[in-house]
């Protein structure tokens, strides 16, 4: 069967359009008729125009404005120009100042200040001289290398002696800067003079010479000596020493048994 909208061939028993979906069962409707539109009547191209005659305007004429009749002209009377010479001014000689009474000099601008000498700076100190060798290896490795370290020891002065628990011996003492090696003799040479054998730990710090409140507990070295250390089943004693304060680059730890 062919469509009767769009002419598409389908099955004799199809009831819609498989191209355009229309029901095929309903015949078309046939489309109004079209209405033909008036055409203007053409004119004939070899028939002159006749001219038309122009047209009359329904508006009343303008009436011009009425204007008062000229005037005779005034007489002028005539005015003196003004005269631009002046007299030529009269010559005065010059008149001096009056002499001026002298003043002090000011320091002001034009003024000749003289500059006062910056005394020299004082001379720098001199240099200190270098540290003295360590009489053994330094860091020691044997409890004899470190006490041949004793031999350069420094005076000190007891600043605190304190006892902790009835088992503990807080030495403090002051001395003046010295070098890594030396605080440790220092140390070594307080520990034999004032330590005594009723006590299980003895901690010696050492500081500076006139030194005020410092956050850290040492700041010239520490030596702590525990008497009975267990090592297995040995029964040791062990020296741990520091130097300057424990925290600086140059700090050196030393632990020791024997």
């Amino acid at each position: 069967m062919r469509c009767p909208y769009c002419g598409g061939y389908n099955r004799d028993d199809a009831t819609f359009c498989k191209n355009c979906g229309r029901d095929m069962s309903m015949p078309p409707v046939p489309a109004p008729p079209r209405q033909q539109q008036p055409q203007p009547p053409q004119r004939s191209p070899y028939q002159p125009q006749q001219p038309q005659p122009p047209q009359r305007s329904s508006y009343p004429p303008q009436q011009r404005p009425s204007y008062p009749p000229p005037q005779p002209p005034r007489p002028v009377t005539p005015v003196q120009a003004p005269s631009y010479r002046q007299p030529a001014p009269t010559y005065q000689p010059p008149q001096q100042p009056p002499p001026r009474s002298p003043q002090p000099p000011q320091n002001g601008p034009g003024t000749y200040t003289p500059r006062q000498r910056v005394p020299a700076p004082p001379p720098a100190p001199p240099a200190p001289p270098p540290a003295p060798e360590p009489p053994a290896p330094f860091p020691p490795r044997t409890i004899e290398q470190l006490r041949a370290l004793e031999q350069g020891a420094l005076p000190y002065t007891l600043v605190r002696e304190d006892i902790s628990n009835g088992r503990k011996q807080v030495i403090r003492i002051a001395y003046s800067r010295c070098t890594g090696w030396q605080q440790v003799a220092t140390l070594l040479k307080a520990f034999r003079e004032r330590q005594s054998d009723k006590y299980e730990t003895v901690v010696l710090q050492g500081v500076l010479e006139q030194e005020g409140n410092s956050v850290y507990n040492f700041t010239n070295g520490q030596l702590v000596f525990d008497r009975d250390v267990r090592l297995g089943s040995q029964i040791l004693k062990r020296y741990q020493i520091e130097t300057g304060n424990g925290y600086a680059n140059d700090s050196v730890r030393i632990v020791l048994s024997e």
